[in-house]
C-alpha cells in the first residue's frame, strides 16, 4: 500500500489496509461504489505472477479459498447483499505468493517484485473508472 500512498490520489479515494479480517471494514465496504482489492491468491503461476479479476471472474475462477482471508471478499460481498446493501464494482488485484498458508511479516523477492505492477493496474483501473485523470 505504500507505493499507492506515494502517488498523488484524489481526496475521494480512500485506502484501507483491512488484514485478514473484513468484518472490521463493512462499514466502509457498505459506503463504497468502487473498489480495489490487493491480495494473495493461489493459482498456478509462478511465484509474483499478478492477477486482475473483477468479482464475477473471481468467484468463476479461484478455488473457494484461493486468500489467506478467514472471510473473503466474495464473502463480505454477499453479507452486503443479504443485508439489502448496495454492492461496490470491485476489482482483485492478486498476486501469486512464494509459500500460502505460512505467515511472516516480509515479503518473498518474487512478490516484492510484483508490487509495481499491481500498483500500475489499480492506477489504470481507477483510470478507467475515471476516478483519477489519465495521463
Amino acid at each position: 500500500m505504500a507505493l499507492l500512498q506515494q502517488r498523488p490520489l484524489p481526496e475521494n479515494i480512500r485506502l484501507v489496509d483491512v488484514g485478514t479480517t473484513i468484518y472490521h471494514t463493512m462499514g466502509i465496504l457498505a459506503e463504497t461504489r468502487k473498489l480495489i482489492v490487493f491480495d494473495a491468491v493461489k493459482l498456478d503461476g509462478a511465484p509474483g505472477t499478478v492477477y486482475k479479476f473483477n468479482a464475477d471472474e473471481f468467484r468463476t475462477r479461484l478455488p473457494r479459498k484461493a486468500t489467506s482471508h478467514e472471510i473473503g471478499i466474495l464473502d463480505a460481498l454477499a453479507l452486503l447483499r443479504l443485508s439489502g446493501q448496495n454492492l461496490p464494482e470491485v476489482v482483485i488485484v492478486g498476486v501469486q505468493p512464494k509459500e500460502y498458508g505460512s505467515w511472516g511479516d516480509t515479503l518473498s523477492p518474487e512478490v516484492e517484485r510484483a508490487l509495481p505492477e499491481m500498483v500500475d493496474m489499480a492506477v489504470e483501473q481507477l483510470k478507467s473508472w475515471k476516478a483519477i485523470p489519465a495521463g
